[in-house]
C-alpha cells in the first residue's frame, strides 16, 4: 500500500466518520458542530495573531543557527559555487552580503528555494518570499536577518494556530455536548438523517481541509507532488476552501 492510498483512506475516513456522526445528530447539531469548527477557526486565529508574535524572540536563537546554514547553502549553491568534498566549506572569499551586492536579482530566487528546502510547498514558499523581501527593504535589513525573522514568525503563527485551534474545538465541543440535548426536527425523520449526513460531510470537508492546509508546511515529509497524487487532497489544495477562515 503506498503513501497516496494511506491518503486517501484517511481522508475517506475523517468524511464517512463525520458523516456518520451528522447522520446520528441530525441537521440542528450538524449545524451546531459545523458552528464550532467555524468559531474555533476564528478564534484560533484571533489569538495566534494577539500573542504569536510573543514567542519569536524565544524561539529565534534557536532558528537563526539552523536557518544561516540552511540559506548559505542554498545560496551558495545558487552563485555556482560548489563545497570541497575535504572541509565541506565553500571556496568562496566574498560573504553573501557582498555576493547580494553585486547581484541583487539573486536575493529573491534564493529566499525562494531556501524556503523550498526546509519543505514548504511552492504557493507557500512564494508567499513568504515575497513577505521576505518586503521585509527587507521597509527594514533595511539582509537577506539572510530577513528570512530568519520571516520563518520565525511562521512557524510561531503555524504552531500556535493549530494549537489554539485544537484547544478552542475541544473545549467548545464539551460545552456543546455537556447537556447531553439531541435536538431533531420532528415528523421528519428522514429529513434530519439525510440532512445531519450531509451537513456531516461538509464538516469533515472542513477538517479534511485544515489537514490538507496544516501540511503545507511538512513538506520534508510528505511532498506537494505526492499529496497532489491524491484525488481528495488535490481537490482540497486547489479549492482552498479554508482561504476565508484563515489568513496567515
Amino acid at each position: 500500500m503506498n503513501i497516496n492510498t494511506i491518503i486517501n483512506i484517511v481522508l475517506a475516513a475523517i468524511l464517512v466518520i463525520c458523516a456518520w456522526q451528522g447522520y446520528k445528530k441530525g441537521i440542528i447539531m450538524g449545524i451546531i458542530e459545523v458552528l464550532v469548527i467555524i468559531l474555533s477557526l476564528y478564534g484560533a486565529q484571533l489569538l495566534t495573531d494577539t500573542y504569536s508574535y510573543e514567542v519569536i524572540p524565544v524561539l529565534k536563537p534557536f532558528v537563526s543557527g539552523y536557518m544561516e546554514a540552511q540559506i548559505d547553502d542554498t545560496a551558495y549553491t545558487a552563485f555556482g559555487y560548489e563545497k570541497d568534498p575535504l572541509t565541506g566549506q565553500y571556496n568562496v572569499s566574498q560573504s553573501l552580503a557582498d555576493l547580494l551586492a553585486e547581484r541583487p536579482e539573486m536575493a529573491e530566487p534564493i529566499a525562494l528555494q531556501s524556503y523550498q528546502a526546509l519543505g514548504l510547498y511552492d504557493d507557500m514558499a512564494r508567499t513568504l518570499t515575497e513577505r521576505t523581501m518586503t521585509y527587507a527593504q521597509e527594514n533595511n535589513a539582509s537577506l539572510t536577518s530577513s528570512i530568519v525573522t520571516i520563518s520565525c514568525q511562521t512557524v510561531t503563527w503555524y504552531g500556535g494556530f493549530l494549537l489554539a485551534f485544537i484547544i478552542l474545538y475541544a473545549v467548545l465541543s464539551v460545552i456543546v455536548n455537556l447537556p447531553n440535548l439531541s435536538f431533531k426536527i420532528p415528523y421528519v425523520g428522514v429529513v434530519n438523517d439525510i440532512g445531519g449526513a450531509a451537513i456531516g460531510v461538509f464538516a469533515g470537508l472542513l477538517f479534511c481541509s485544515i489537514l490538507v492546509w496544516a501540511c503545507q508546511f511538512a513538506g520534508l515529509l510528505l511532498s506537494e507532488q505526492t499529496l497532489r497524487g491524491t484525488g481528495l487532497a488535490a481537490y482540497l489544495m486547489d479549492r482552498n476552501l479554508l482561504a476565508n477562515y484563515i489568513t496567515l
